[in-house]
């Protein structure tokens, strides 16, 4: 999700205000300036030695805010209304849409400077790195053992998704062996041949006209893919909707096939989660989990950690983090800690606690730690949230 000028995460950098502002409107109006923005990465920032005011004119413009030259402590925020950065900040700007203009308004004495850094700053935009553009067939097969297939070139991408068994799959050469919920891809214009052993085998082949990112060439074809919970879903959803003859059941599926490759990509890069071995086993883990959660929810006010979870439920404590980490990508401990910070927001808004209070019914040892971990966690100390919030 975009950040904007106008949340409380910009109040670290600087302010906003409302055009019809008349007080800060007039200073705004001094030695103002009409800029392109033509930046689509950065190789400097600007800083100002005093405070800077600029609007958006025309397009969407990106701001790119930061204490330091650190590009790990660059933050952004998509300009909304008059906005101030504080004097001795770090900024500049990208332009989200193809043209975009501001106003940038300084006093006579205003002194702006260039801070160049060594590597490029680049702005990672949110395009697609895959496009698929047709379905061109799939198949269920269910092969007998000893079964050969001879092979042949196909100048389409070729996705394999074993259901059961074991599979053989030959490509220019190479050997790969797939078994049980494992995925190979295998790009256009190879030579493939399949053929099975001493066990039967059910698998998924799904043809398609695509495009990919060459960047992600090494990663996505000619690899064994295990097939964790949420590629197993998407592989669900893709035979659900290709037997929908509704309207929308086409763009179903070139959605559904762009997210499989997007998945297993995001895998490759983080390893797949655990997969329960049996359905059983999986009822037995989402009972358990939701039994945890709502145990946490319900005790959010006291102060336990993950031991005391661990004997709660006769669980071992690797185990718990093993639940945790394959069901919803977190370890115990972030997860309770995200769920009391998020509490202690709320509880902020309601205005009937102060910061001590908040922290202490919370369960956190000290407040200077909770305003720590509130700072950490939100980039802004709860008192400076609690102040915006009287503003707004």
């Amino acid at each position: 999700m975009f950040k904007k000028t106008s949340g409380i995460d910009f109040l670290k950098y600087g302010e906003v205000f409302n055009e019809t502002d008349g007080k800060k409107g007039k200073q705004f109006s001094e030695g103002n300036h009409k800029l392109p923005v033509e930046n689509k990465d950065l190789i400097f920032l600007y800083k100002a030695n005093e405070d800077v005011y600029f609007r958006t004119l025309e397009g969407i413009t990106l701001l790119v805010v930061s204490e330091d030259l650190n590009q790990e402590s660059f933050q952004t925020f998509v300009v909304h209304r008059v906005v101030k950065v504080k004097a001795g900040i770090y900024f500049n700007f990208i332009a989200l849409s193809d043209t975009a203009f501001i106003e940038l308004a300084t006093t006579p004495t205003t002194i702006m400077q260039n801070y160049f850094f060594d590597q490029t700053y680049v702005y990672h935009r949110i395009t697609p790195k895959f496009k698929v553009h047709e379905l061109i067939a799939d198949y269920y097969n269910v092969r007998s053992t000893n079964y050969h297939f001879n092979g042949e070139y196909l100048p389409f991408w070729e996705i394999t998704y074993v259901d059961s068994g074991t599979l053989y799959t030959v490509i220019d050469g190479t050997e790969y062996i797939l078994n049980q919920n494992q995925i190979i891809i295998a790009p256009p214009g190879v030579f493939q041949e399949q053929h099975t052993k001493d066990k039967p085998c059910s698998y998924l082949t799904i043809i398609a006209r695509m495009e990919v990112d060459p960047r992600y060439n090494d990663i996505i074809f000619n690899t064994v893919h295990m097939a964790d919970r949420n590629i197993k879903r998407i592989i669900e959803d893709f035979v659900k909707a290709d037997s929908d003859e509704s309207d929308t059941s086409a763009d179903n599926i070139i959605v559904i096939l762009e997210a499989l490759l997007a998945t297993i990509v995001q895998n490759t890069k983080e390893p797949s989660q655990r997969i329960a071995s049996t359905p059983m086993q999986q009822k037995f883990e989402n009972e358990l989990l939701e039994q945890i959660i709502l145990y946490i929810n319900e005790n959010i006010f006291t102060s336990f950690n993950v031991e005391d979870l661990c004997d709660q439920f006769a669980i071992s404590r690797s185990s718990l983090q093993s639940l945790f980490k394959a069901n919803l990508n977190i370890a115990p401990k972030e997860y309770i800690s995200n769920l009391k910070l998020q509490k202690s927001k709320e509880l902020i808004k309601e205005s009937k606690y102060t910061i001590s209070e908040i922290a202490s019914m919370l369960g956190f040892s000290s407040i200077h730690y909770f305003s720590r971990r509130f700072k950490q966690k939100f980039d802004i100390n709860p008192t400076e949230y609690a102040n915006k919030l009287i503003k707004s």
